[in-house]
């Protein structure tokens, strides 16, 4: 009898177990997933007046640099990606503004156009990369009164 009992007690808890399964419901839900072509470059600040104050008697003006920026980028291009540099407006001949990027070779941008300042960045993203500005004039150019500039770093698709 306690055998009976206990197979009814068994049988009982499984249709009771079954009927709760069969009593839970689904839901669904269906989407798209992407990811934009990400392009997005920032710099920590603007780097500090640059003036030419001094000469090596027989020579042009000394050159002054400013080191005191980075640049930050991120891009998700797996063909790869280049940083141009600008600068607006351009100088007048006999001024040169160069920039150099995070180690990469310095880049004559005084004449106004869109410069290959990184010529190629790999997919990902980084921070704290340098920027070396160097100002430099003839002696022939003569005194330059101080003048706003703006540097525009692009980053885009190889």
């Amino acid at each position: 009898m306690k055998k009976l009992t206990m197979v009814l007690a068994i049988g009982a808890m499984s249709v009771l177990l079954m009927s709760f399964a069969s009593a839970q419901d689904q839901a669904t839900q269906t989407f798209d997933l992407a990811v934009d072509d990400i392009y997005t470059i920032a710099v920590s600040g603007s780097p500090g007046d640059m003036t030419i104050s001094t000469a090596t008697p027989g020579s042009d003006p000394d050159p002054v640099t400013d080191a005191t920026t980075s640049y930050s980028i991120t891009h998700n291009d797996p063909d790869g990606a280049k940083i141009t540099a600008s600068l607006a407006p351009a100088l007048s001949a006999g001024y040169t503004l160069t920039v150099a990027l995070g180690g990469n070779p310095v880049v004559d941008i005084s004449d106004g156009t869109d410069q290959d300042a990184v010529p190629t960045v790999a997919a990902g993203a980084s921070t704290g990369n340098a920027i070396a500005y160097e100002f430099s004039a003839t002696a022939a150019a003569g005194a330059l009164a101080s003048t706003g500039e703006t540097v525009t770093l692009t980053v885009v698709g190889l």
